[in-house]
């Protein structure tokens, strides 16, 4: 039996790129995560309370999340409509 492995930790940086990109120390590694989770749920919260199912949009398709020193951009992608 072959080792199974993630597809899309294997297609990291050839055919796909990062949902977020930025840069931490080790020690304040950790902390950036949890900053990346609160606003991927804030947003995806946020967009499920105020789409209407007759809306005819799909939903998020992506967040990327791209920090720098003292700006932190967020780009969502959303779903096309039906």
């Amino acid at each position: 039996m072959g080792q199974k492995i993630n597809p899309l930790g294997f297609r990291l940086g050839t055919t796909q790129s990062h949902h977020s990109l930025w840069f931490a120390q080790p020690k304040k590694y950790s902390e950036g995560l949890q900053e990346d989770k609160k606003i991927r749920d804030c947003i995806k919260n946020y967009v499920q309370k105020n789409t209407r199912l007759s809306s005819g949009v799909e939903g998020i398709a992506r967040i990327e999340i791209q920090k720098r020193l003292d700006l932190i951009q967020v780009i969502i992608y959303m779903g096309f409509p039906k």
